[in-house]
């Protein structure tokens, strides 16, 4: 597993996407003679796509160095495969709808430009990191996302953030000791 997660931890982006291309195209493939899966066609590409990243994450795992003597209980793979393991049973949960025919099916069409938003929100999301720092970047993020896709509740503008800045904090720095950017201004503040 070392050897594969080597592998793909060496590929650029453009073999990254490259490989995903294939993997969503592979899971078309096999979609295709499941004729009661084809009004979730894109939902179910969703799900694959999810999947591959997971799966893409959890062999890279495998090429980080760990100390031999450690008395850390986690290490940089422990985040990444938990996500894994906490993403399979999430994406069986979201599929299982779709077998039995109880989910909305694809909408015919949707809105393109609401794709580049969000992917624009990702890019300033991902930038701001290291001004404002992770915590306060994912929740304008969610805040942003949540608009584009025209959630308007106050209630859950303001606690899908909160409750994800709380959720982060607690998890990856008390649980989990991972440091997380705070960004260069609140550096000074928070050390």
């Amino acid at each position: 597993m070392a050897e594969i997660g080597r592998f793909f931890a060496g590929q650029n982006l453009l073999m990254q996407l490259l490989f995903l291309g294939i993997v969503l195209a592979s899971g078309w493939v096999v979609l295709r003679p499941f004729k009661k899966l084809h009004p979730y066609t894109g939902q179910v590409l969703v799900l694959v796509g999810i999947l591959w990243v997971g799966i893409l994450f959890y062999f890279v795992t495998f090429s980080f160095r760990v100390p031999r003597f450690t008395s850390v209980a986690t290490t940089g793979a422990t985040v990444p495969r938990f996500w894994f393991y906490v993403l399979l049973p999430i994406i069986l949960l979201a599929f299982i709808p779709m077998w039995k025919g109880h989910e909305v099916p694809d909408q015919k069409s949707g809105n393109v430009w609401r794709v580049g938003v969000v992917f624009g929100i990702l890019l300033l999301s991902l930038v701001s990191f290291r001004f404002i720092g992770y915590y306060i970047s994912s929740a304008l993020f969610l805040v942003a996302v949540m608009w584009v896709l025209e959630s308007r509740s106050k209630i859950e503008l303001i606690a899908i953030p909160l409750g994800w800045m709380i959720f982060s904090y607690f998890f990856f720095a008390r649980l989990l000791y991972v440091r997380l950017p705070v960004g260069a201004l609140f550096a000074g503040l928070l050390g």
